[in-house]
Formats: C-alpha cells, structure tokens, sequence
C-alpha cells in the first residue's frame, strides 16, 4: 500500500509567486517564494515523485491564467506536475496538458457539468482527476467561494460510476491551518473512489495514518512543508513505511 502512495509537495501560485491561503480564504494570503519555478526545482531536488500546481488565479477567474509560468515548470523538473486550478472547459484541459501537465485537476466544471466532465474523461482517461473540496460534507466550488449543495458523498459516487479514476479530497476547514489530515472523512470518501487526501496535513504521522487507508491513494501537502514544520524526505519516507 505504501509503495504506490504519493507525496505531492504543493504549489500555489498567485500573482506569479508561490503562496498557501488559509481556508481557502484570498484575503488570508501566505507568501513564501517568488519564484515557483525554482520552488518546483527544490522539490525535484528533495526526491518528490510528482509535484502538484494550483493555480490560484485562474481558480478565481474561471480561466487558466498561469499558463506560461506552469510550461516553464513543467520545462524545469522531470518530475509529472499534477495541475488544477480555473479549468472549466476541454479546450482549458487541452491549453494545461500542452503547457506540460502530466494530470489535469477539474474542479467546479466537473462538479456542475456532467457532460463536460465525460468528455474531460474521453481526453484524459486516468489523468483525469476530479476536485472534491468540501465544508462540512458539501461540496465547494469557484475557488472556494461557493456551495453546490451536494454532499461529498454523492459527487464521489456519481464520479466513480462515470469511470473517474481518482479524486482529490480537501477539507478546506483544514486546508492551510495545520489542524491535521481529515482522517474519517477521507476514508469514507476513498471507499467509494481512490482518492488523494489534501488539507490540514502536518507531519509524518498524517501521511502514515492516510497510507494506511484503503483507497487512499497519494497526498498533498503544502503548508507543513513550507513551515518546517516537517521535510519532504521525511514524508516520503513515512510513506513508504506506514
């Protein structure tokens, strides 16, 4: 189980720098590196196996809008990146998977469009990957701001009968505050659908629990790293030792 678990170090960008928001909060905004590109290099340097971009802007105006600034990273480093953020249409997809990404994250037109999100799976078969970010067991969309009313629990189903194979889970309650891995709601939605946990992870102990759940299948974490509060190595490892 641990062999084919992955550690994804996160990197969110905004306004061109590598960022982390609290909650999912833009007006609680943590800068920590001007240049993401390098950022990615580091990480690279540190063993990840993949790296996971959020484009923070483009999550915000419903468009991808780091476009060139996501090629020069995937230009960087060997490593697959992993990127999300404003997808909301297949020539999106097709403008983020030219620019380098090896995995395409759709959240909120995954969400509210079925048909969208068929053919976004027609495109990318497996490296598809669909964004459950919720609070309180709803499901959020448009960067966060809005509710969709429909339970996790639903969406999760729904995917994994349309052939998605792998969601990425963030409770965004947690997400950026260090609270730790939301380990229950986690599991419950990786029963249904291989899932890669994201928010609130802090340490070693967080990605042995996770690797441990049937299902889970990677995660990302972001805040601890950029803190200290942990290393990359140090993750990895408990990853393949849970």
């Amino acid at each position: 189980m641990g062999a084919s678990f992955i550690v994804f170090p996160a990197i969110d960008i905004r306004g061109g720098s590598c960022v982390r928001l609290a909650q999912g909060d833009f007006g609680q905004v943590r800068r920590y590196d001007a240049d993401p590109t390098e950022r990615a290099r580091e990480w690279q340097r540190q063993g990840a196996g993949a790296i996971h971009v959020v484009d923070l802007d483009g999550a915000r105006e419903g468009y991808p809008a780091q476009l060139p600034l996501i090629r020069e990273m995937a230009r960087a480093v060997d490593v697959p990146l992993q990127v999300g953020g404003g997808i909301r249409s297949v020539r999106d997809v097709r403008a983020v998977r030219e620019a380098g990404a090896r995995r395409v994250v759709l959240g909120t037109a995954a969400v509210e469009d079925r048909e969208l999100r068929l053919r976004a799976l027609e495109e990318l078969g497996d490296a598809l990957v669909v964004a459950v970010d919720t609070r309180e067991g709803i499901v959020a969309t448009h960067g966060w701001q809005q509710e969709s009313g429909i339970s996790v629990l639903d969406i999760a189903t729904e995917l994994a009968s349309d052939g998605v194979c792998s969601v990425l889970f963030t409770d965004i309650a947690r997400d950026g505050m260090g609270y730790g891995a939301a380990l229950e709601e986690t599991s419950e939605v990786a029963r249904i659908i291989p899932t890669i946990a994201s928010g609130g992870i802090r340490d070693t102990k967080d990605v042995a629990s996770l690797a441990r759940v049937p299902g889970v299948v990677g995660a990302v974490v972001g805040t601890a790293l950029y803190e200290g509060r942990v290393t990359l190595g140090e993750l990895l490892k408990a990853a393949r030792n849970p």
